[in-house]
């Protein structure tokens, strides 16, 4: 395999995960899930999955996976030492790969950075903040979850910036624009240092889902909790 997507945990977490990238057109072949169970490699393999059965923490069990070939990575262990291991070998041994992880604690987050992961998604802090919201606004909890569920009512999404649009404000085009990607930076669409659109900017939408959605290099989900 080369430029496949490697999930290591085939938990709620980690199967989540993959079915949102899937529903947006990614191919379950192109998918390998890593977990120590073998009842939950079984349960990835009739799902379409590849699967290899190990510690995820050991470089030779993700060589198997061929992580070191993979474009994008998913640590979504049991355990969140687990993920700050699982993380650092991964990124020793695929330097270019996205790499997404999910830890318990928040705490932890910043160990999971210092490993490698490129985003960290605290899953009790984000559920927490679901049921908050849901609280003080059960219509505001409602869309929030509508837009968690990939590929159903409303969508997150990330694309290139279209020449038509160069020059423009971001509320000036077609698409709900909620922040500009420019470099490293993500912006408010309000920011005043967004200015006016360039070439090189990515846009975050919100749009209208469609069953047909595809991921293309122009256009990808956001990664979700």
């Amino acid at each position: 395999m080369r430029d496949h997507t490697v999930v290591i945990g085939f938990g709620t977490k980690g199967r989540s995960a993959i079915r949102t990238v899937c529903a947006t057109g990614l191919k379950k072949e192109q998918v390998v899930v890593v977990d120590p169970s073998a009842k939950a490699v079984d349960a990835a393999t009739a799902e379409g999955y590849a699967g290899v059965m190990g510690d995820a923490t050991r470089s030779d069990v993700l060589k198997r996976a061929e992580l070191h070939k993979a474009r994008q990575i998913i640590v979504a262990p049991q355990r969140d030492d687990t993920a700050v291991l699982v993380t650092l070998t991964a990124r020793q041994l695929n330097r270019g790969a996205k790499i997404v992880a999910a830890v318990r604690e928040e705490e932890n987050a910043p160990l999971l950075k210092q490993s490698g992961a490129d985003a960290v998604i605290t899953s009790a802090s984000a559920a927490g903040r679901l049921l908050g919201l849901s609280v003080l606004s059960p219509a505001a909890g409602t869309v929030m979850e509508d837009l968690i569920q990939q590929g159903s009512g409303l969508d997150l999404v990330e694309r290139t910036v279209v020449r038509g649009e160069v020059g423009k404000r971001p509320r000036e085009t077609d698409d709900l624009v909620v922040n500009v990607v420019r470099g490293h930076r993500v912006l408010g669409y309000d920011d005043p240092a967004v200015g006016t659109l360039q070439l090189t900017d990515r846009l975050i939408t919100i749009v209208r889902a469609s069953p047909g959605n595809q991921v293309t290099p122009d256009i990808r989900p956001l990664p979700r909790a």
